[in-house]
């Protein structure tokens, strides 16, 4: 498992939310949560789905009955574009709102953590990214989940998009942790397949890679592990029959939580740097983009630490007594693969549409951009490295 000297040698970190509400029914927290942080007048960040699926309604009901002044923003898009955070943010700043609900996917919540920063911040949006850049706390904010996927609820990090040149920007800062995060599974229930197949994956991509990284420690271990096992036991109920089957539920949300907190202690590798050019060039979701790379970047990575990929693939229900430690490693890529076709997830870059003269570029912007991450890697990745991956990966 983990390495013992380098156990008593390091210096870990932790961090989470202030407060974690969790179980079937916690929307019906709400308002006294609301009211506990002396909360008068929040804004609700959302998206058009979450209103039209009548989501909405199950956040409204406890803040009403608590007798409650909210309004409602629902131009939330994917991958949180910067005009929508200031959109956002402009109703902050006009109607004088106290306190920030984050309600729905992870572009949602990382929106929320934006408008919640901004509304105090004394420099540009663009200052905020980068590692421990935010200089204020912000205003009080909320989180709450409609998916079991990004963990974004529990986390420190948000992803934006720059809107001229469609970059992804990435930052980290204990200001963008929730004050609450209220994660409830019945909220999942009528996620569709083909959401429940993605965000599922994108959960289960972050236990694993946190489960490896380079900053790996006790702390991580303990979480990662549990949510590798956790979401591969229900991941495939949930997506078969998910709206009949509340255990596939509770039990994916509670894995996305554990996988989610080894990151606090860990962070994550290279699959998610190798995701994002892909993922911007091409218009994918997020998850699509890590499911098609997360089995190369395990393949590469692997003799970084066999035996830890061996726990991985063990933790995902591979039968690995009697073979020899790469054998056993190798299962974990075998274990993505036939999860990738039993969730119908696409596991090439050429059935996104893909195309190879554009994988140099790729290749050139993983190292300059997203260096965090490949510093986290299992073992080290250069350029090259990272256009092999992506040619395994077509």
């Amino acid at each position: 498992m983990f390495d013992v000297e380098k156990m008593f040698l390091g210096v870990y970190t932790f961090q989470c939310p202030k407060r974690i509400i969790f179980g079937n029914g916690a929307v019906n927290r709400y308002g006294e949560e609301v009211k506990r942080l002396n909360g008068k007048y929040p804004l609700i960040i959302t998206d058009k789905g979450i209103i039209s699926e009548g989501l909405i309604d199950k956040l409204k009901a406890p803040l009403d009955k608590e007798k409650i002044r909210y309004e409602i923003y629902d131009g939330v898009l994917p991958d949180a574009p910067i005009r929508t955070i200031e959109e956002a943010l402009g109703i902050v700043k006009s109607n004088k709102h106290d306190l920030i609900i984050g309600f729905g996917g992870g572009s949602s919540i990382d929106t929320a953590k934006m408008v919640s920063i901004m509304a105090t911040a004394e420099k540009d949006i663009m200052h905020c990214f980068g590692i421990e850049t935010v200089e204020n706390p912000g205003l009080p904010k909320v989180f709450t989940p409609t998916t079991a996927g990004t963990g974004s609820e529990l986390s420190t990090a948000f992803v934006c998009l720059e809107d001229k040149k469609a970059d992804k920007l990435v930052g980290y800062s204990q200001y963008a942790s929730a004050d609450v995060a209220i994660v409830d599974p019945t909220l999942t229930l009528t996620l569709p397949p083909k959401l429940t197949a993605e965000t599922g994956f994108d959960a289960l991509s972050h236990a694993v890679e946190c489960y490896v990284t380079a900053k790996s420690n006790p702390f991580s271990e303990m979480f990662s592990l549990k949510g590798i096992q956790t979401i591969s036991r229900y991941i495939r109920r949930a997506y078969a029959k998910g709206q009949d089957d509340l255990e596939a539920r509770y039990f994916m949300c509670l894995g996305v939580h554990q996988g989610t907190l080894g990151i606090r202690s860990s962070g994550t590798g290279a699959c998610p740097a190798l995701a994002y050019p892909p993922q911007v060039k091409y218009h994918l979701s997020h998850p699509v983009s890590v499911a098609v790379m997360l089995p190369y970047v395990i393949e590469y990575n692997l003799i970084g630490n066999l035996e830890k990929y061996a726990n991985v693939a063990q933790a995902m229900g591979e039968r690995i007594e009697g073979l020899s430690l790469s054998d056993a490693a190798y299962r974990s890529v075998e274990a993505i693969k036939r999860l990738l076709q039993d969730l119908s997830l696409p596991s090439r870059l050429r059935e996104v549409g893909a195309k190879k003269e554009d994988f140099q570029a790729f290749s050139e912007t993983v190292p300059n951009l997203y260096k965090h991450l490949i510093n986290n890697n299992p073992r080290d990745m250069r350029a090259e490295d990272v256009m092999k991956i992506y040619e395994s990966a077509w």
